[in-house]
């Protein structure tokens, strides 16, 4: 696999500025296309929400009013997006003119943010979006989750204040389940380019230290050198034991499978899926 296309949800808010930093750094590292999105929302799906009984000119009000804030909110991602491509001077290419060439484009939909930022994702190698705490937005949660779940592609979320480099100090987190092994596939363009790869077991019983030893050795086949790190749960939980680790280690890149346990349980009760991405200090791409 390698990293030619890179989708990135553009919202006008601090997290959509995240997301665009850390997209056209990714794009500047892989020579890569970074097409930006912004769903404008469909006035009309607010009538989905509204009671019965309303008189036709309240509804027109309305609908006027979630169009005006749409098209504002658009304005405001389109500047966005044009600010960033003036500070990281990228051309802009509608269709590709000749390969490794880094360049960015623009593109604005109508409706459902979760069902097209889905459909556009599966012509995508990764899609970056912005932080995801434990407080935001149901819309927010929803579209990342589609982008995960829907896509069949990785997603890269995004520290807080963006990042202009990733992918140097690289952690896997492993536990031998299907999403960790797809989310190792899709992070080998990262593992390949990186100086250092941590490989992060959390246990300490045999199977934990046999896992970690049998990935160590899967990408020695690929020319990949990688350090066995063996991380003990602790009181805070696997989540806060992966993060702390990634900090002693310096690492700029975590990888990781996501809801490797029932998601919807992990929603409501927690998870180190969860954890690891409202409170991550890092870039975490993750696959499902």
């Amino acid at each position: 696999m390698t990293i030619k296309v890179i989708l990135v949800p553009v919202t006008a808010t601090e997290t959509g500025a995240s997301a665009l930093k850390t997209a056209f750094a990714l794009g500047r590292r892989f020579e890569a296309h970074v097409a930006a999105l912004h769903v404008r929302a469909d006035p009309r799906n607010a009538l989905l929400y509204m009671g019965e009984g309303m008189s036709g000119i309240v509804l027109q009000e309305i609908m006027a009013a979630a169009e005006r804030d749409a098209i504002e909110r658009a304005r405001n991602a389109r500047a966005m997006f044009e600010a960033a491509v003036k500070e990281s001077a990228v051309p802009l290419l509608d269709a590709p003119s000749k390969p490794g060439r880094f360049s960015a484009h623009w593109r604005e939909d109508v409706g459902r943010e979760d069902e097209l930022v889905a459909k556009r994702a599966r012509l995508a190698d990764v899609v970056v979006v912005g932080p995801q705490p434990a407080r935001q937005s149901a819309a927010v949660g929803l579209m990342m989750e589609a982008a995960l779940l829907e896509s069949g592609r990785p997603v890269l979320v995004a520290p807080p204040e963006g990042t202009a480099s990733a992918g140097g100090n690289v952690a896997v987190a492993w536990n031998g389940s299907v999403e960790s092994a797809r989310a190792v596939a899709s992070g080998m363009p990262f593992l390949r380019a990186a100086e250092r790869v941590a490989l992060l077991a959390v246990g300490e019983d045999e199977e934990a230290k046999n896992g970690i030893d049998s990935l160590k050795q899967y990408l020695a086949w690929h020319a990949i050198a990688a350090d066995a790190v063996v991380v003990a749960p602790g009181a805070d939980g696997i989540g806060a034991a992966i993060l702390s680790e990634t900090k002693r280690l310096g690492s700029d890149l975590l990888v990781m499978g996501a809801y490797t346990h029932n998601r919807f349980r992990q929603m409501i009760f927690g998870g180190v899926t969860r954890h690891i991405l409202s409170e991550a200090h890092l870039p975490v791409l993750v696959a499902h």
